[in-house]
């Protein structure tokens, strides 16, 4: 039986919930798909990233492997660098990037903004090339 504290509220243990069906989920999920379509795109989400997605058992899902993402850790792991120390350079040009913004990126759970991911790629030096036999179909 709930038990009713001060002010009305209903408090109910975890067993006492009814279990999450496919229908809340996607429900759940569209909200959110509306609630970011909302953002300000000129201006940007919040620290340059997109909300965290989860699976149906609350895991977080990891982004599709990524080409920068890829090239920075290789880079690290060349130079023999922390992801602290890469972090600690990189906000010499963007003071507002946070720490756990890059351990996020680099470790696939976040995106983050051009901003960002240019103050990285200064860090290591690292510079974004075309390479060769792979061009956009032109027509």
């Amino acid at each position: 039986m709930p038990s009713k504290s001060s002010g009305g509220i209903v408090r109910k243990t975890a067993d006492q919930l009814p279990p999450t069906t496919p229908a809340d989920l996607n429900r759940l999920r569209r909200a959110m798909e509306r609630s970011e379509a909302r953002i300000d795109h000129d201006k940007g989400p919040k620290l340059g990233s997109r909300p965290i997605r989860r699976d149906a058992n609350g895991r977080i899902v990891k982004l599709p492997p990524s080409r920068i993402r890829s090239a920075i850790l290789d880079e690290l792991g060349r130079r023999e660098m922390t992801r602290y120390k890469l972090w600690r350079i990189a906000r010499q040009n963007c003071p507002t990037l946070p720490q756990s913004a890059v351990y996020e990126f680099l470790r696939g759970f976040r995106q983050i903004g051009l901003g960002y991911v240019e103050a990285l790629l200064v860090a290591l030096d690292l510079n974004v090339v075309a390479m060769s036999g792979h061009h956009a179909k032109k027509g």
